[in-house]
């Protein structure tokens, strides 16, 4: 499934509530989702800079593919990097480096809910997810 699809399945999920705190709920809902990471990597060299909260990402490559894993401390901030570990997953290095977050947070109705310092940290993350891939491709 395309970058394009997941974000439409996510978009059409948030689309369902206008209310910015039920909008919440789901992100705390779909942190609950997020059970894929192993513990060994809550570690400095996985921490994603520039969280208000400690928060981690690790990236498995598997043949031209990249496999995302994320964990936070902050169920909001947990929810939010499920979204965007559920949206690139399977994702080759062109299409990941290709994204937007703001256009992402955008599309999927986000970008007048979150915080800016929410914003920053999903942008870190992801920057945190390139420079993982970069290190794979050395």
């Amino acid at each position: 499934m395309s970058i394009n699809l997941r974000t439409n399945e996510i978009k059409d999920i948030f689309s369902l509530f206008d209310d910015p705190l039920d909008k919440y709920t789901e992100i705390i809902e779909f942190g609950r989702k997020n059970d894929s990471f192993n513990d060994k990597y809550k570690s400095d060299s996985y921490k994603i800079p520039g969280c208000a909260s400690l928060a981690w990402v690790y990236v498995k490559k598997n043949n031209s593919k990249y496999r995302i894993h994320t964990n936070s401390e902050a169920h909001i901030v947990k929810g939010l990097l499920y979204i965007l570990e559920y949206i690139i997953n399977e994702s080759t290095k062109d299409e990941i480096f290709n994204l937007s977050i703001l256009e992402i947070l955008s599309q999927i109705g986000l970008d007048k809910s979150i915080t800016s310092q929410r914003t920053n940290g999903f942008l870190n993350a992801l920057n945190k997810i390139k420079e993982q891939i970069n290190n794979y491709e050395k």
